[in-house]
């Protein structure tokens, strides 16, 4: 017992440490972005409806999912178009609306399907008789029929597979939800180099997908399972764009298990989580649920909206009303103005290990969001109050209020429903995008620049990763406030790009030296500054 109980824990500690090495890769600017999907229609004039519903009531949308049954058997690649009669018009239009295409598969090729206009894969035989799938090839019955699972472990069975992709991963297509498959297939996997259990399976299969999708485009992602409550650790960590944790039902409880699985992926070391908001199946939310839902997503890596859980009802803000359209809409713009942030945030932990999530509690179902901001969920009806603890490190500044909390102080109030716990750590300097002025940060002029948002705290600097455009490309920029002689300095490598300064709690502003304009608010006690240059020194005076 003594031996079995030392070579268990020393396979442990092996494994923690192989995932320990491991950083993330770096996820695309545009893939923190909003996503959008239904999964109750499947057909092309849903998702137009959709996305246009969206864009109508000015809610950015970035991508949109086309899940199944999109194909004419699982998984055969070849468009129905019964259900999408134009796909590359489809495609070719949202293009233009600037939103991006992510299909939907798994990796097993099916002889029987549940809900596809075929039974047959027209590539099963294939499959079967050149022995490219998992089992020797032999079929085995899952979530969307009965088929074989591609060997992922298998050159080339890959290299075909990577061949059928091909057939559908055209322009304006920009990646996959992975879903499982393999999860169905058995315990233990028979594959090309011997048997091994299907989470060690499942990584060949996630890695195949990411390395082809990079390699096609480098701007390309795939949507994938980090830690899930359906089965525990999928995609590897190194090897996941944006992760997605599975299917939660829209009320509390589906809140409330999702939070827990998106922290657990982030204890692994998964850098981008993602949250499903309003879950995908069950219980569908109520206007409480659905508020409380978006408020926690717009504080992940990106919020993904849909599912078959009421796609064209629950799921739509406007469904509960003009004031969470309203909420809706505010979080959404929020988040995406935290873009900057999210990705200079993913990029150091590509850089140098860590995640986008920080600092979490998984009693208190509150996190940091990076280093600077912090948040608590809601999953609770109102009125019962809040009660959190703000973190240990640092100052914070309430969102909402613009008070001064000392580190660690115990929070408990009732939220308004458009309100939710959001705090900002003093001597903050957060990268934005800001294009509007939706949330009350910046305005229109500041659209094309990258911002700064600055929380004086004596003197504080920052290093900012910022992305070059919406892939994975960026550049290296230094931000520093001296708060006593009221110097703001900038470094960066792209002299090219213009920028604009956010400054809380300013005293009385005179003049700024060496800027392209400037403006003061006195009741905000907030200065704005615009200029561009490689480097630059502002002395505010």
């Amino acid at each position: 017992m003594k031996k079995k109980l030392i070579i268990s824990i020393f396979t442990l500690h092996c494994i923690l440490c192989a995932v320990s090495a491991q950083t993330p890769p770096v996820t695309p600017a545009w893939a923190f972005r909003h996503i959008v999907w239904e999964d109750s229609l499947n057909t092309e004039t849903g998702v137009n409806t959709l996305v246009g519903s969206y864009l109508s009531r000015n809610i950015p949308v970035e991508a949109t999912i086309i899940d199944s049954p999109w194909s004419t058997a699982y998984n055969d690649f070849n468009w129905d178009t019964d259900r999408y009669p134009d796909p590359r018009n489809m495609i070719e239009n949202l293009k233009r609306k600037g939103v991006k295409v992510i299909l939907w598969l798994t990796g097993a090729v099916n002889q029987k399907s549940k809900d596809t206009a075929l039974q047959q894969c027209e590539t099963y035989d294939y499959v079967r008789s050149h022995q490219l799938g998992i089992n020797n090839s032999t079929p085995h019955e899952w979530w969307k029929g009965y088929g074989i699972h591609i060997d992922f472990t298998n050159p080339k069975a890959v290299e075909w597979w990577n061949g059928q992709l091909d057939k559908v991963f055209v322009d304006g297509v920009y990646g996959w939800k992975v879903d499982q498959g393999e999860f169905w297939f058995g315990d233990t996997i028979r594959t090309s180099i011997g048997a091994m259990s299907n989470e060690e399976f499942r990584h060949y299969y996630y890695d195949a997908m990411h390395e082809y999708t990079v390699r096609k485009n480098p701007e390309g992602v795939i949507i994938a399972r980090p830690y899930s409550h359906q089965g525990g650790y999928f995609a590897s960590v190194d090897k996941m764009g944006l992760g997605w944790c599975g299917d939660f039902s829209g009320d509390w409880e589906g809140l409330k298990l999702q939070i827990d699985n998106i922290y657990r992926s982030t204890l692994r070391g998964y850098a981008a989580p993602a949250c499903e908001v309003a879950g995908f199946f069950g219980k569908r939310s109520t206007k409480e649920e659905f508020v409380r839902y978006i408020q926690f997503g717009c504080m992940t890596a990106a919020i993904i909206n849909g599912g078959e859980n009421g796609a064209f009802t629950n799921h739509l803000p406007w469904h509960h009303g003009p004031d969470a359209e309203e909420i809706y809409r505010f979080c959404v713009v929020l988040h995406e103005q935290l873009v900057p942030y999210l990705f200079s945030t993913v990029v150091e932990a590509h850089l140098h290990g860590g995640t986008l999530l920080k600092n979490f509690s998984l009693k208190e179902e509150s996190h940091q969001l990076g280093s600077h901001i912090f948040t608590k969920a809601i999953t609770t009806a109102a009125p019962q109050a809040v009660s959190f603890h703000l973190p240990s490190e640092g100052e914070w500044y309430d969102f909402w209020t613009g008070e001064l909390y000392s580190p660690g102080s115990e929070i408990s109030r009732q939220y308004p429903l458009n309100r939710f716990p959001l705090f900002i750590k003093k001597g903050a300097i957060i990268p934005m995008d800001i294009r509007s002025e939706t949330t009350g940060i910046g305005n229109e002029k500041m659209k094309g620049r990258y911002t700064f948002l600055v929380y004086p705290n004596g003197k504080s600097a920052q290093q900012c990763h910022l992305p070059v455009d919406d892939g994975t490309a960026y550049f290296d920029c230094t931000v520093s406030y001296d708060e006593t002689r009221r110097k703001l300095t900038l470094n960066t490598s792209r002299p090219d790009r213009p920028y604009a300064f956010i400054i809380k709690n300013m005293a009385a502003v005179s003049a700024v030296d060496n800027a392209e304009s400037w403006k003061y608010d006195p009741q905000k006690k907030e200065l704005t500054i615009l200029a561009s240059g490689a480097d630059k020194v502002l002395t505010i005076r």
